[in-house]
């Protein structure tokens, strides 16, 4: 191989390249040549191996995105949780002091401080 690398070639005085070398030793055999990685070989083949590393990419960039999307849409839910269990409480104090205002307009009308004292008793329940 080595001499035939050597020998100028009778078209012009490049020496011969590995793949005609082998070309002219083992005949035109794509299949047997191609096998060992010689001969040319075609823009899809080259192409194919790009493009299914930058497919691959795409789907991981994709999945990140989509993960960081799910993410913060569970954070979301989890304020939303947090903000209607303080809204249940505040509705549940609120009926509770409804019913204690009611209660109250039903004291003894002999005693017209009776009112004011479980006003006063109430306001303090809550204020705790």
């Amino acid at each position: 191989m080595l001499e035939l690398q050597s020998k100028p070639t009778l078209k012009d005085t490049q020496p011969l390249s590995s793949d005609k070398i082998c070309e002219m030793l083992l005949g035109r055999q794509s299949s047997y040549s191609k096998g060992f990685g010689w001969g040319h070989k075609s823009k899809a083949r080259k192409t194919a191996g790009m493009s299914s590393s930058s497919t691959l990419y795409s789907q991981s960039t994709i999945e990140l995105q989509l993960q960081a999307a799910l993410d913060q849409a569970m954070q979301q839910i989890e304020e939303h949780i947090r903000n209607h269990n303080v809204l249940a409480l505040e509705v549940e104090r609120m009926r509770k002091f409804i019913e204690y205002i009611s209660w109250a307009q039903q004291g003894s009308p002999h005693d017209p401080y009776s009112a004011i004292r479980i006003y006063v008793s109430i306001i303090l329940k809550f204020l705790n």
